[in-house]
């Protein structure tokens, strides 16, 4: 072997990844942003990141936790149904019910901060019940343990990815091979291939999300509580709305490495903020705007308003609103920006 030779190909493959920004952000970058990004939604070292809700039934018993500081741990009190509810939504770590001297522990030990949650409510009680400690009552039914809320996170997620890489990425690659260009010289107008090519892939993303439910329901018992007219119609506007960023998004890219940088710095904010792997309340409220303004935050809240709190079509039209807004928006702006060649 030819030292020479090798040194030479070591130093040109280096050149060339180092001339290459994506790489270098997603192998440094991406890390850096995850770990800031989590840090804030998990970090400790502030009042109220542990949250516990309370039963209106159990209100009175645990009245003296209501009414001091609890450093750590932030308690409210709801109606016993919604107390379930916002447990099964990931709003909460904990719930407590009972009574003082017979206190009871809800939680799922496999959801981020429910361990912690127990800790901080053990410190509390301890030496205020007549028994050795609080019983620990463990989620097992359907809606209430974290597979349950992490299903539709991940139909959320499906249809985040179908918009950016199977619209976005197929325009670039028949970009990068000249086949926009060909479509230049025939009759076909601008708005009239976009939307045969973006009806054509929202079509064909549709039917993965309720696989995905489907396994979830098989394999896990995860519930769908709600109409599956309205689980369908989100669907098909979180697969527009997607499809309309995704179109956006290689209106103008030339090359597939360019796509993929720009589509995944669009996708990240809403990987890490957009509340599909844990509840987005864990963000801080200067964060919450922020929170707010992504269009998979309210598609994952609706799925899981519907599939898991079983509410009507009524609670998801502001959602479908906001999906429907986005997604003309960037269609819109992508048809005057786009190029063919």
């Amino acid at each position: 072997m030819r030292p020479s030779v090798i040194k030479q190909v070591a130093v040109t493959s280096l050149r060339e990844y180092l001339r290459t920004p994506e790489a270098i952000f997603w192998t440094y970058g991406f890390p850096l942003v995850m770990a800031v990004v989590l840090g804030i939604a998990f970090s400790s070292s502030e009042p109220g990141a542990v949250r516990v809700v309370i039963p209106e039934t159990s209100q009175a018993a645990f009245a003296d936790l209501l009414e001091k500081d609890n450093g750590r741990v932030e308690i409210e009190v709801r109606p016993a149904d919604a107390a379930e509810r916002a447990l099964s939504m990931g709003e909460f770590d904990l719930l407590l019910q009972g009574s003082r001297e017979d206190p009871s522990l809800r939680i799922d030990p496999r959801r981020p901060g429910s361990e912690l949650a127990r800790f901080h409510l053990e410190r509390l009680l301890a030496g205020e019940s007549e028994t050795a400690g609080p019983r620990i009552e463990a989620v097992t039914e359907p809606g209430a343990r974290y597979i349950d809320f992490l299903i539709p996170g991940l139909v959320g997620l499906n249809l985040l990815g179908a918009g950016m890489f199977g619209v976005g990425g197929n325009l670039v690659q028949m970009r990068t091979r000249h086949l926009l260009r060909r479509l230049t010289v025939t009759p076909m107008r601008r708005s009239e291939f976009l939307l045969g090519f973006v009806s054509s892939r929202v079509l064909l993303s549709l039917p993965a999300p309720f696989v995905i439910i489907l396994f979830g329901w098989l394999a896990f018992d995860v519930p769908l509580r709600g109409s599956i007219l309205t689980v369908f119609l989100l669907t098909l506007l979180g697969a527009l709305s997607f499809s309309g960023l995704g179109l956006l998004v290689a209106s103008r890219v030339r090359t597939v490495e360019g796509l993929s940088g720009v589509a995944n710095m669009v996708m990240m904010p809403m990987w890490l903020l957009g509340g599909s792997f844990f509840s987005n309340e864990r963000f801080p409220e200067v964060l919450q705007p922020l929170v707010q303004a992504m269009p998979l935050t309210h598609l994952n809240d609706a799925y899981r308003d519907v599939m898991l709190g079983g509410e009507s079509l009524g609670s998801a039209l502001l959602p479908m609103l906001i999906l429907v807004v986005i997604g003309l928006i960037s269609f819109v702006v992508a048809l005057r920006i786009f190029r063919w060649k």
